[in-house]
């Protein structure tokens, strides 16, 4: 079992991420807790991190719908 604080009061207690990509099947190239980024985000400096769960990546497809996906320690969910 893994939880965290993410927030005390109005102050966060972790340095969450949040991502930002145009696809669904980009998501399976973003980091996680456990791996860095892979694929498309490799070389990218933005991605080189391991991000606690709580994080959150938002995907803007182009039928205008917006989707959320929430990192938990088993990899990336869809909300």
């Amino acid at each position: 079992m893994a939880g965290t604080l993410l927030r005390i009061g109005d102050k966060p207690n972790v340095n969450m991420c949040e991502f930002v990509v145009d696809t669904e099947e980009e998501i399976e190239y973003l980091p996680t807790t456990k791996k860095k980024a892979s694929g498309l985000f490799n070389s990218s400096p933005d991605f080189d991190v391991c991000p606690p769960i709580g994080s959150t990546c938002c995907v803007g497809n182009e039928n205008g719908d917006l989707i959320i996906y929430m990192l938990f320690t088993f990899g990336w969910r869809k909300l």
